[in-house]
């Protein structure tokens, strides 16, 4: 009987290690996917930022605004 509840709690080891090791991959797996979305939300954020950016520059130097030059 002993030998029997050895074995079973040898299985037991071995099946939570599994278990958790699995859980690490995956969560490991899922944080990777969600730096990728948020590192893509920033280059967007900042794409738009420079082109408002350049828009505005455009615009003040087409209309004579600009400080050091002429036109």
């Amino acid at each position: 009987m002993t030998t029997t509840w050895g074995i079973l709690g040898v299985l037991g080891a071995v099946l939570a290690a599994a278990v958790g090791w699995v859980a690490w991959r995956d969560r490991e797996r899922t944080a990777s996917a969600e730096n990728r979305m948020a590192g893509q939300a920033a280059l967007a954020e900042q794409q738009r930022y420079e082109a408002g950016r350049h828009a505005t520059q455009g615009h003040v130097t087409h209309h004579g605004h600009n400080s050091g030059g002429s036109l």
